[in-house]
Order: structure tokens, then C-alpha cells, then sequence
């Protein structure tokens, strides 16, 4: 017959497991989420007041600290209105991830790119405070930018349905603002 302080002793040891065990695994996902992010950034070029925004094909990007530090470049796409980001080392991650539905080779490379480039946009994202935009022979300078962040995925990273859970990412979004005229706006 278990006594009194055996009980207590296995209620506690399955308290202290099962806290440890929850530290462990919230820890982990904080830790992936930190570590890990992807970034949206939309394009938007303005002609003249109250005229709907245009895209910017193929401007190129390059983001600023607050005291013109280069952090990353990018480039926008040619159809959609975004900016994909150029790792130093992997490139461009676009060209990989349209043939990676083509083969178990190309899925492969498309995977170790995003890798590379998730693990790498978080050591510079929250730093982001100006561009600069190279569009059509044009140079606008210094252009402001408000960068957001999301993280509230890692608390339930660990849930094993389809639309929750996986592994937990921030996300940085932004949106640069040029107007055609030289003039920056946010």
C-alpha cells in the first residue's frame, strides 16, 4: 500500500516531467521562431497624387540601417508586385522554387535555399529603416520603411492538424512607397 509521501512523491515527479517536458517544447518552438523568418515586401510606385500605385518590375533593392549600413538586396518580380530577397551565397530563391514541383533533385535545392535564406533574413530584418530603389535608370535614395513583425506561432507549433502546427517562423512584412516624382513618401 503506497503511503502518503510516495503519492506526493510521484504526483510531484510527473509534475516537474511534465513541466520540464512543456519548457522543452515551447522553448524549442520560441527558439525556431526567432531563428527562422521570411519576409514580404510589396512594391509600390506613385505617379501622381490620387493615382492608384503601380507596380515596379524588376527595380532593384537595396536595404538600408539608419545609418545607410547595406543589410540585403533584392529585386522585384516581374508579374507580381513583391520583392524577392538575394542571399549572399544561395541567390535567389524564386528560380528555385518553381522547379522544385519537377523533381525530388530540384525540390532538394529549393529546400536548402529557403533554409539558408530563413535562417539569414532574421539577423537583419528588424534593422531595415530605408531603401534604396534602382527603377528604370532612376536612383530614389533613402526612401522610408516601416518594417512589422508577427510571431505568435510558436506556442502552438507543436499541434498536429493540418492548418496549425509546424514549424514556427516570424514574419516581417513591409511596404516601399516611391514616388516617381523623386520625392519619398512612406
Amino acid at each position: 500500500m503506497a503511503t502518503k509521501s510516495t503519492t506526493q512523491s510521484f504526483f510531484f515527479s510527473a509534475l516537474l516531467s511534465i513541466s520540464l517536458i512543456t519548457s522543452v517544447v515551447l522553448g524549442y518552438g520560441y527558439w525556431h521562431a526567432r531563428t527562422h523568418a521570411s519576409f514580404h515586401i510589396d512594391m509600390r510606385l506613385l505617379t501622381s497624387p490620387g493615382e492608384k500605385p503601380q507596380s515596379m518590375p524588376n527595380a532593384e533593392i537595396i536595404f538600408l540601417s539608419e545609418s545607410g549600413e547595406i543589410l540585403a538586396q533584392g529585386i522585384s518580380d516581374e508579374k507580381a508586385n513583391f520583392v524577392r530577397l538575394l542571399h549572399p551565397e544561395a541567390g535567389d530563391c524564386h528560380e528555385a522554387s518553381k522547379a522544385a514541383p519537377t523533381s525530388k533533385e530540384s525540390r532538394a535545392i529549393w529546400q536548402k535555399c529557403f533554409a539558408q535564406q530563413s535562417t539569414w533574413i532574421p539577423k537583419w530584418a528588424k534593422k531595415v529603416k530605408q531603401v534604396d530603389v534602382i527603377y528604370k535608370n532612376r536612383r530614389f535614395e533613402k526612401v522610408p520603411v516601416t518594417v512589422s513583425e508577427y510571431n505568435s506561432e510558436w506556442l502552438l507549433w507543436w499541434v498536429p492538424l493540418p492548418h496549425v502546427g509546424g514549424k514556427p517562423y516570424t514574419y516581417f512584412r513591409a511596404t516601399i512607397t516611391v514616388n516617381d516624382t523623386g520625392k519619398n513618401l512612406q
